[in-house]
């Protein structure tokens, strides 16, 4: 840096001081003058009123037009900036004790220039007083009056010593070496790469610290230049520069400005920035101490550190690292020399000089030039307002050396727009789904690690400038975000009823959804119609309950409200689908009241107070867009996928839905639905080949039923025979599969693999429900219903996926990788450390595990499971270069639509359906071939994996693998094989579950207890 601070600057204070008094004896020498000779009297203060305007005045250039000796000065400076950073540093410490000589010679004359400053003194306080020294006793009457002017002035310094006293020891304690703790930093989220995905903050927190070495040395050299050119020799306060500004204040009547030194402006920023606005003298005086304690503490570096890093830079930007990503999209120590320039030319007025302006409306009604944009809104470049500032900083950084006058006229030359370079990508992107789940995880851990309420959890979050390190893997996220945006991808709302209006209509004929030309126009108003309202007599209007508007109360913060909705509704555009989930009429609540029938009653005050809110026509009210909110308009189909490492447990993509904007989004992904058959493998067959190992290992055999034509052997096993045959339920055939007819005898993989219902329901009643549910409850499933009315304690839930809440994908991807894991459970993670802004860690996060399946059954259900992809009717998710094992699931009506599966490298689990039931066009193939979309070009640069060598104890019997000790020499027979080969043949694309939970559920709850108590008896 050109003019950086040393210690011999510390000797610098007394010269502040100086000239201050400086000032008063110019002003005599003024008087002198004008008093000895008018004409010469107006030279001198021409010539004096200049210099002193140099020594406080923000343009350099007046005092050096006029001087050339400045103009010397200007040319040693910028020798010496040539010449490097030591030299003058060197020949600033040679002038320094220059000039601590000169001020020892002046010692000598303390006397002479002490007796000087008293006499001036005495006759300004003759002044005062007056004529009162005048008349017979004028000697002693002036030296009564010099004593009681004395008084007043003793008085008045003490009055105000005492006053700053008070204020100084009421003015909170700082501790200057954590600085930082005092503002707001923004918090960053990296991906698993390091690279900066998102960051956190409130209004005043877009900030991100950088040390004083990786900030530019024509940064820091501009905001000296237009800020503060003494910064690095004053003491905290420039007085001339306080001297000039009241001159100034007084003769031209103004308030007065432009006194602050950096460290004032610093002082202020950090403590004092709820009350900086204030014009106060207790502010002021505050301000003085923190100044004060700021340069003792810190030092010139130190300082100016801090304040580039607290510094609004306008477009939400505090700090310059913040600025630079901002503007430029670069790290500040990346910025050029004109970079620097703009940036230091903005705090006088950041929002009004802000280099750039974001137009939401798309008007644009400034005609600023545009630079970049997405759908939702437009960047402008708004640099040329800046412009005479920027010119100003330039021409004094030449002046002090900090520049050539080559590089100024360059600088000069180049068009900052061209520097411009705002991040158009949308803030709110698709990728947000997994941010917010992050916050999330990163918020709960907070509160269980540190004992904190949640809310201080979130606002160390939002303004603690935490470095959270996540799991994500940008370059699959980006794969995934992509193969959302085709539409091929995804199946189609199917055919519904509806009514003349055009609302959907629902399997019992009540409305569903409306259309949205049945709430509003061509012109988005909404029309309240005669027979949904009523006037009274006092002027008031009552809005019925019960037609298109939902009228219920609402709590928010403790205050009740009550709301007017606008209930779910639909519309078709370009032959899209898309759902809108409400609305509500803008009324402030305290017009508001609800009478004894549950309807609104809007009081006659709010037709005084907004006149202009419902518009007369005819008999109907007319109500325009500004008047209401409608909730974002949705895409349907949505989808949602996570995909999780398998050895790590650590989530490399998540997304929630497709055509949305924003954050706090609904999140698919961790939201549940039900799973139908994609449930079987973790709460019926692998619980199943588990309870038969552990059986065996306790030497125990299993009491396995082979009255219905199956032939299970002693443990329930791959090979196992099961007979797919009908079955009936308190007297009502059930369950269905998605074929008709039946198969017969099949085998336990052949019942895997071609989904069969009947044959899921009879391994899950030999296992159980108990030990299903504890299976699920160790692969993460969170969401089972186990008391109450309506639960999932039946093989409905359990078996064939109609959970009361349902499973998500984020819990389904964690338990379908326990297989390929070797059955171990892993924890799905979404961070991995948390550090503070000192960089020591916060959180660590590591996947906890648990062994839940033996190696080997694990083993043997990852290979059924491939074969459900090789060879069942999993196939449409195979990809090319990589083993896919996996399972699909179709809810009853098709409402969902799932595959879950994994490569021998990740494990992934894809939703599809409505957010609202509407049956969709397709079935479980549609899912596994969007799976196999994303995970082609996932897995499309990885090695051929495999699965794992099988374990010991393995052993392979007639073509079909078994744990040791658990094989059963079982046939198919003959007879029930003619009986398959003459029912229909399932289909290689579809299979249902017909899981309706419905009265039956219930009776057949009862039912399947009883059989499981029965079987629970038997077999221990």
């Amino acid at each position: 840096m050109s003019d950086r601070y040393n210690n011999d600057n510390l000797n610098n204070k007394y010269d502040d001081i100086d000239e201050f008094f400086a000032q008063f004896d110019k002003q005599e020498a003024a008087d002198n003058k004008r008093s000895s000779s008018p004409g010469q009297a107006r030279h001198s203060n021409h010539v004096h009123s200049g210099s002193s305007k140099s020594d406080y005045d923000a343009d350099p250039m007046i005092y050096a037009s006029r001087s050339s000796e400045s103009r010397g000065n200007r040319t040693h400076r910028s020798d010496a900036r040539r010449s490097g950073l030591e030299e003058r540093r060197a020949q600033e410490s040679e002038s320094g004790r220059s000039e601590r000589s000169a001020r020892r010679a002046e010692k000598t004359r303390s006397s002479e220039n002490s007796e000087s400053r008293t006499h001036r003194a005495k006759r300004a306080l003759t002044s005062v007083v007056g004529s009162a020294g005048s008349g017979r006793n004028g000697k002693s009457g002036r030296k009564n009056a010099l004593k009681a002017a004395g008084f007043v002035f003793l008085g008045i310094v003490m009055a105000v010593g005492i006053y700053a006293g008070v204020i100084f020891a009421a003015t909170p304690s700082i501790d200057t070496s954590n600085i930082y703790d005092s503002i707001s930093q923004r918090s960053i989220i990296y991906d698993s790469d390091g690279n900066e995905i998102d960051n956190l903050y409130l209004s005043d927190g877009n900030r991100t610290l950088v040390d004083y070495e990786d900030i530019p040395e024509d940064m820091v050299n501009a905001v000296v230049s237009i800020e503060d050119k003494k910064f690095w020799s004053h003491n905290g306060f420039n007085f001339i520069r306080m001297v000039g500004a009241i001159k100034d204040s007084v003769v031209g009547g103004s308030q007065i400005s432009g006194t602050s030194t950096v460290t004032q402006q610093l002082a202020r920023n950090v403590y004092l920035s709820e009350i900086k606005g204030q014009r106060s003298l207790t502010r002021k005086l505050s301000e003085a101490y923190y100044t004060i304690i700021l340069e003792k503490d810190l030092s010139k570096e130190e300082i100016m550190e801090a304040y580039l890093n607290t510094i609004y830079l306008g477009f939400n930007a505090y700090g310059v690292q913040a600025a630079a990503q901002t503007y430029f999209s670069k790290d500040v120590q990346d910025l050029d020399a004109l970079e620097c320039v703009s940036l230091a030319a903005l705090p006088q007025s950041p929002d009004t000089y802000a280099l750039v302006k974001a137009d939401y409306t798309g008007e644009n009604s400034s005609s600023l030039p545009t630079i970049s944009g997405t759908d939702s809104v437009t960047y402008l470049y708004n640099g040329d307002i800046s412009s005479s500032r920027r010119t100003l900083i330039l021409n004094s950084m030449e002046a002090s050396g900090y520049i050539t006058s080559d590089e100024l006229s360059s600088l000069l030359e180049d068009d900052l727009k061209d520097h411009i370079n705002v991040n158009s990508s949308d803030s709110s992107s698709t990728s947000s789904y997994f941010a917010d789940y992050v916050i999330e995880q990163v918020t709960q851990d907070l509160v269980s690690e540190y004992g904190i309420s949640r809310s201080d959890a979130q606002n160390m979050i939002y303004t603690g400038g935490l470095k959270i390190y996540t799991t994500l893997d940008s370059s699959i996220q980006s794969i995934v975000e992509e193969e959302f945006e085709d539409d091929s991808n995804f199946t189609t709302v199917s055919s519904f009823s509806t009514n003349s209006s055009g609302d959907i209509l629902s399997d019992s004929g009540s409305i569903l959804l409306y259309a949205y030309s049945n709430y509003f126009n061509d012109d988005d108003q909404f029309t309240l119609e005669s027979d949904e309202y009523e006037m009274n007599d006092d002027g008031s209007m009552t809005i019925y309950a019960g037609n298109r508007l939902n009228i219920y109360e609402t709590e928010s913060s403790g205050e009740t409200d009550i709301s007017i909705e606008f209930k779910g509704m639909y519309t078709r555009e370009n032959s899209s689908f898309y759902f809108i989930e409400n609305g509500t009429l803008s009324i402030p609540q305290q017009y508001k009241t609800t009478d004894s029938d549950g309807n609104v009653v809007i009081s006659a005050d709010f037709f005084t107070d907004y006149p202009d809110f419902f518009v007369a026509s005819g008999d109907s009210y007319v109500v325009n867009s500004e008047n209401y909110t409608l909730k974002q308009k949705v895409r349907q189909p949505q989808a949602a996928i996570v995909i999780m490492e398998n050895s790590t447990g650590e989530i490399k993509a998540m997304m929630g839905g497709r055509g949305t904007s924003g954050k706090y989004l609904y999140n698919r992904a961790t939201s549940t639905r039900q799973p139908g058959s994609s449930i079987k493998p973790i709460s019926v067959y692998g619980p199943a080949l588990q309870m038969s190992y552990e059986y065996e290992k306790e030497g125990r055999t299993m009491d396995l039923s082979n009255s219905d034509g199956s032939n299970w052997g002693d443990y329930i096993t791959a090979g196992s025979v099961i007979n797919d045959a009908q079955m009936t339920v308190n007297g009502e055939i059930w369950p269905k599969n998605s074929y008709s007819g039946y198969k017969g005898q099949v085998t336990l993989r052949t019942a895997v693999q071609q989904s069969i219902n009947t044959c899921a329901v009879k391994v899950f009643q030999n296992v159980g429900t108990d030990y299903s549910t504890s299976m699920l409850k160790k692969v993460g499933i969170t969401s089972i219903v186990e008391d109450g009315d309506t639960n999932d304690m039946n093989a409905a839930s359990l078996a064939l996926g109609g959970l009361t809440d349902g499973i998500s994908p984020l819990e389904l991807t964690a338990a379908y990788a326990t297989f390929p894991n070797g059955g171990e459970y892993q924890e799905a993670i979404a961070y991995t450390k948390v550090l503070d802004s000192n960089d020591e860690v916060k959180l660590e996060k590591v996947s906890e595990s648990e062994q839940v399946y033996d190696e080997g059954v694990a083993w043997i259900m990852t290979d059924i499971l491939r074969t459900v992809v090789s060879e069942g009717i999993g196939s449409s998710a195979a990809i090319s270069n990589q083993p896919v094992g996996g399972k699909t699931g179709t809810t009853s009506n098709k409402y969902d639509i799932w595959f879950a599966g994994f490569t021998p490298q990740y494990t992934a689990a894809l939703w599809m359906g409505n957010d609202i039931n509407l049956e969709l066009s397709d079935s479980s193939g549609k899912a596994a071939s969007f799976w196999s979309a994303i995970m082609s070009r996932v897995c499309e640069d990885l090695p051929t994996g495999s699965f794992g060598e099988q374990p010991s104890n393995v052993v392979k019997e007639n073509g079909e693998y078994y744990t040791e000790g658990t094989y059963t020499k079982v046939s198919l027979s003959k007879s029930t094989t003619s009986l398959e080969t003459n029912t229909t043949e399932l289909p290689t694309t579809t299979e249902e579950t017909t899981n309706e939970q419905q009265t039956t559920t219930q009776q057949e709850t009862t039912t399947e207890q009883q059989t499981t108590e029965q079987q629970t008896t038997t077999t221990q």
